[in-house]
């Protein structure tokens, strides 16, 4: 007789997690990036925008597997605080070549890199302990 509850319970249990997964979906992409010696964290957020506005940034990244300085994935050109920021839009770079030890967009060989097709929008968000 008390097992029936039980049962109840752990179904309307399950049935509260599908709907949360199904009403808030998958995690959100957080990918870090390099800003001028500084490590932000960013969430990657559906969005589209017309790329002929010219309002974005550019960002740098290896496609071959290695990462730039601390294991960052990302460099920036400009971040939160400087004048030309915009906000996390994004046009994305790519090369095969790239420095492990780089930490801002003048470590770069800029010639190394390929132009992609590729704009999205990614706020980008100070981490506690930069210094």
């Amino acid at each position: 007789m008390r097992r029936l509850p039980i049962v109840v319970l752990a179904a309307m249990l399950g049935a509260a997690l599908l709907v949360a997964t199904s009403a808030f979906g998958t995690a959100l992409p957080r990918p870090e990036t390099w800003v001028d010696g500084e490590r932000f964290a960013g969430v990657v957020t559906p969005a589209t925008f017309d790329p002929a506005n010219r309002n974005f940034d550019e960002l740098y990244m290896c496609t071959d597997g290695t990462t730039f300085k601390d294991g960052v994935p990302l460099i920036s050109e400009s971040g939160p605080g400087d004048q030309d920021y915009n906000g996390g839009r994004w046009h994305l770079n790519v090369s095969t070549n790239c420095d492990a030890t780089a930490d801002s967009v003048e470590d770069l060989d800029l010639s190394a890199f390929t132009s992609t097709s590729t704009y999205f929008e990614c706020p980008l968000l100070p981490r506690r302990g930069n210094g």
